[in-house]
């Protein structure tokens, strides 16, 4: 039986959407092998890298990929994705038991294990700080959830995920969840426009969580002020919350008032890209505008959208008030939304959120500083004791073997055992002053590093000499 077409008001266009677009490529190198995790830009900038037209698209053809995806889907598939944007039935909810979560978990470890290691650099390098992180059955069901429980899917996004936060925080908070002290002041600026928005009470009729957007309200210093600031957001949303991690969210993009001047299009289009590495799945995305001229970089989100996200993707035209007639009939009725009645944005319940989150990140890490016993994962200025490439990889060990380099002229014509001794001491006083420390795996790897003693150290340094200078 022939599938009855989705169908759209407008001339018939013919595109393919594949190809209208290209991912950037960037050739550009810092002369060094991707081996040196600190903030580095050049290694793994083409993972939010965003895509540039062969040509300008028409305002129609975002609308028409929509409708393509539709249409690739069966009479079922296409109903149930209906169904879900009006929160009347979610048919992609899964019945989980506990035998089935942890056969999925360990699946999803097993997949990874098997990635190419180039394409998991962030993932390694956390797995080396803390196995106890990346190895979190909660931390991992997320990205089990956000993709429906298809294994190779989430290892992807959760690899993404990882490689995003390296770019955006750095090796020193790649195994710990990101806090409002992990971010800087222009980072926290951002997020206190209050902007982005979600909190308990903000849900739909469904009782589905739901996340606004304001975009054109937004204020921050740089794009990565931003992205930050959406990590930090997104994130704090999906932990611990299984309401939106098992029902998806609903998410809406406020762009009413927005010029077309002020709509930045490089960050639009990376947050795209940007939203597929977060462990979440959108029920619905919907995008409220009264600017015209705004429909054709509308289309061009819908374009770049995976084909997932592309089918929820539901764009609305007209005034504030009009748009939020419109949100109404899928079930998100006026009063819960963060605005008042001419549009301007209430604070209150986010604020009192956000106060709650800043304590308990505050009583968790107080916590952790308590706990003297053990250290749970290394700084990137600490040299890590170990066998391998990621050990001889991590930005700790590099510098203590540029320090090494500086002084093996030294070393080799040195006469006695004393004179190296006190060479090989000059490195290590050298990286303590910096801040560094000469950690070894605990007993129990899961229970993180643990100090060892000067001598100790000094033995190390003494072996790095004597092999750099075979």
């Amino acid at each position: 039986m022939k599938r009855p077409a989705a169908t759209i008001s407008d001339n018939e266009v013919t595109t393919n959407t594949q190809d209208a677009y290209v991912s950037e490529s960037d050739n550009s190198t810092c002369g060094q092998q991707p081996q040196c995790f600190a903030k580095c830009s050049v290694w793994n900038r083409n993972f939010i890298a965003v895509p540039q037209p062969r040509k300008k698209p028409s305002p129609t053809e975002g609308e028409r990929a929509v409708v393509e995806g539709l249409n690739a889907l069966s009479i079922k598939e296409r109903e149930d994705v209906y169904e879900e944007i009006h929160g009347i039935h979610n048919a992609n909810t899964i019945e989980e038991t506990p035998e089935m979560i942890s056969r999925a978990v360990d699946d999803l470890q097993k997949y990874i294990s098997k990635m190419n290691r180039h394409q998991k650099q962030a993932y390694e390098l956390t797995r080396l700080m803390s196995p106890r992180f990346v190895q979190d059955r909660a931390f991992l069901l997320m990205f089990l959830r956000a993709d429906l429980f298809d294994v190779a899917k989430a290892a992807n996004r959760l690899v993404n995920n990882l490689e995003l936060k390296l770019e955006l925080f750095g090796v020193d908070r790649m195994a710990k969840h990101i806090t409002w002290e992990d971010m800087d002041e222009d980072d926290r600026a951002a997020v206190l426009n209050c902007s982005s928005q979600y909190y308990p009470e903000l849900k739909d009729n469904a009782g589905r969580t739901v996340w606004v957007a304001a975009m054109g309200k937004d204020e921050y210093k740089t794009d990565n002020n931003h992205f930050r600031c959406s990590y930090y957001t997104v994130m704090g949303m999906m932990m611990g919350n299984d309401n939106a991690q098992t029902r998806g969210i609903v998410g809406i993009a406020h762009m009413v008032g927005l010029s077309e001047k002020k709509f930045n299009n490089t960050v639009a289009f990376r947050s795209m890209k940007l939203i597929e590495a977060m462990p979440f799945r959108y029920a619905a995305l919907h995008i409220c505008y009264d600017n015209p001229n705004l429909r054709g970089p509308i289309g061009m989100l819908q374009l770049i959208a995976n084909v997932q996200n592309r089918v929820r993707f539901r764009a609305h035209f007209g005034t504030f008030v009009e748009c939020q007639y419109q949100l109404m009939t899928f079930g998100l009725n006026q009063d819960i939304f963060p605005f008042d009645s001419t549009g301007n944005i209430k604070t209150e319940k986010f604020m009192a959120m956000l106060r709650d989150r800043i304590q308990k990140e505050a009583e968790i890490e107080e916590e952790r500083r308590n706990d003297s016993s053990r250290i749970e994962y290394p700084r990137s200025v600490d040299v890590l004791f170990g066998r391998g490439k990621a050990y001889n990889d991590f930005n700790g060990n590099i510098l203590m073997y540029a320090h090494i380099d500086r002084y093996k002229g030294r070393y080799q014509q040195a006469t006695s055992r004393d004179e190296k001794t006190l060479i090989a001491e000059t490195v290590l006083l050298t990286i303590k002053e910096s801040g560094g420390r000469f950690l070894k795996r605990s007993k129990d790897p899961m229970d993180g590093w643990v100090t060892v003693t000067d001598t100790v150290a000094r033995e190390k340094i003494s072996h790095c000499f004597r092999t750099r200078l075979k």
